[in-house]
């Protein structure tokens, strides 16, 4: 259900993008493999549905832990209901009661995408000193 809720999200605009079943199913199981990773999930139980996902992992920077957001996901058919904003409460509060003691949160997004606004409305800033980077192997 996970990886249909991805594919539906990442079809809309802006991303426009066209996963297969296998890819986003493949790319979850990576993401959640890991003994630091972390999935949280909103289930609409009648419709049978991921209706939202925070997927990341419990990562060291030397003295600290963050979690690194690798997916956030909300079904199109949820958007703009506030669902998101509860996720991340909730996802914060869990974190609270870890018992290994979780300093932030971090996450990379598209800049210009609506979602930078969504997540600044939910307490995240840009770090102007941080530059995201890309080498191809091939």
């Amino acid at each position: 259900m996970c990886a249909d809720t991805l594919i539906k999200a990442f079809k809309e605009e802006p991303w426009n993008e066209n996963w297969t079943f296998e890819q986003a199913y493949t790319r979850l199981d990576e993401l959640m493999s890991a003994r630091v990773s972390r999935g949280y999930i909103v289930l609409d139980i009648e419709e049978k549905i991921v209706v939202g996902m925070v997927i990341g992992r419990i990562m060291t920077y030397m003295s600290q832990k963050e979690l690194w957001l690798d997916e956030v996901s909300i079904h199109p058919t949820y958007q703009r209901k506030g669902i998101g904003t509860r996720m991340f409460e909730y996802v914060k509060q869990e974190l609270q009661e870890e018992t290994e003691e979780i300093n932030n949160i971090v996450l990379t997004t598209m800049r210009g995408y609506p979602s930078v606004a969504f997540y600044e409305k939910n307490g995240f800033h840009i770090e102007e000193c941080v530059i995201f980077m890309e080498g191809t192997v091939r």
